[in-house]
């Protein structure tokens, strides 16, 4: 009977995650951002408390979500401009892509594709075009978002009271805390590990002169919060793209190279001995939610992966019931 529960609990949220997403999306996004900027008031607080200037809380929100709202707009406008740009040259591209194709077509791999469908579907103009409606597009759902979050910041006060009103339990309160604490922790390794991923991914392809360099740039810094498959793609696309811009496989391979080493002193050395034990999610949970995350929202749901599946290891292991899902989701069986 319980497996039984279990199943029906797990069909019904899998369909309330995919047919309410347009609603949920920008909902967890913003509580995610809410929790970001809500610790980082408190920090912001601690420190001008320190130095003996006040600062009060409002104040404090006011002036980051300020600066939150300007360096999005700040991405956004550079990354439009970028990809604008490359539009403008499309005609290079296309050509140096058609002449690609034809050097294989003259090679024995001639007969793993059919040149006419690649032609038909690699159209250099379309692809980017599609790319400036989805970052464009973009800007539309962060308004919802942005909407959202205003509103948590206004009811912060009246939330804790309700919280305390419903449960006296302080264990159950703590798991508020506890959530807070755990994803503010990744997130500030995070953000720190993507801005060097991102600064080096600008670096090295701004030396190889390639025209999209920034965005590639702010691509890499997005893509690492994606698990695993972000750092692949933020790898692969910019290699890819030196193919197409340049026609020089000696400066791809190059290329790909220095990626791959930036990714693996930043990902794997540098980013695994900050987090520590701050992130204890099994690989092969992470992986086989990060899919059905992705196969729900898209890579909205790849990047909302790990704070969702950290709340929930939380949530399970604060209730009895639910304590042995907590330490099947974990690394090691070791949680709090």
């Amino acid at each position: 009977m319980n497996f039984l529960n279990i199943l029906v609990t797990a069909v019904v949220v899998f369909f309330l995650l995919h047919f309410g997403k347009f609603i949920l999306i920008p909902l967890f996004f913003s509580l995610f951002f809410y929790v970001i900027l809500n610790s980082i008031s408190n920090d912001l607080i601690s420190i001008s408390n320190k130095v003996n200037i006040k600062i009060s809380e409002f104040s404090s929100h006011v002036i980051l979500f300020s600066i939150f709202i300007f360096f999005v707009y700040f991405f956004f406008k550079i990354l439009k401009a970028n990809i604008s740009n490359i539009i403008e040259n499309i005609d290079l591209y296309q050509a140096n892509l058609n002449q690609l194709l034809f050097y294989f077509s003259k090679t024995p791999l001639n007969n793993l594709f059919n040149e006419s469908i690649i032609m038909e579907n690699f159209n250099l103009m379309d692809i980017f075009t599609y790319v400036l409606n989805m970052v464009t597009s973009f800007a539309g759902s962060f308004s919802m978002i942005i909407f959202l979050l205003i509103f948590l910041v206004i009811e912060k006060k009246f939330f804790k009271l309700k919280i305390s009103k419903i449960t006296k339990n302080k264990n159950k309160l703590k798991v508020f805390s506890n959530i807070n604490e755990d994803i503010y922790n990744y997130f500030r390794i995070k953000a720190f590990t993507s801005f060097l991923t991102g600064m080096c991914t600008f670096i090295i392809l701004i030396f190889f002169n390639s025209d999209l360099a920034i965005a590639f740039g702010i691509l890499s810094f997005f893509l690492n919060f994606i698990p695993y498959i972000g750092s692949l793609i933020s790898i692969l696309l910019p290699v890819i793209f030196s193919i197409v811009e340049n026609f020089n496989f000696m400066y791809s391979i190059i290329i790909f190279a220095l990626l791959f080493l930036t990714h693996l002193l930043i990902g794997n050395l540098l980013e695994n001995r900050l987090m520590g034990k701050a992130l204890n999610i099994s690989p092969i949970v992470l992986l086989i939610f990060l899919s059905v995350m992705g196969k729900l929202w898209g890579i909205s749901g790849m990047f909302l992966s790990v704070p969702i599946i950290v709340i929930l290891i939380i949530i399970f292991n604060n209730f009895k019931q639910t304590k042995n899902i907590a330490i099947l989701l974990s690394e090691k069986g070791d949680i709090k």
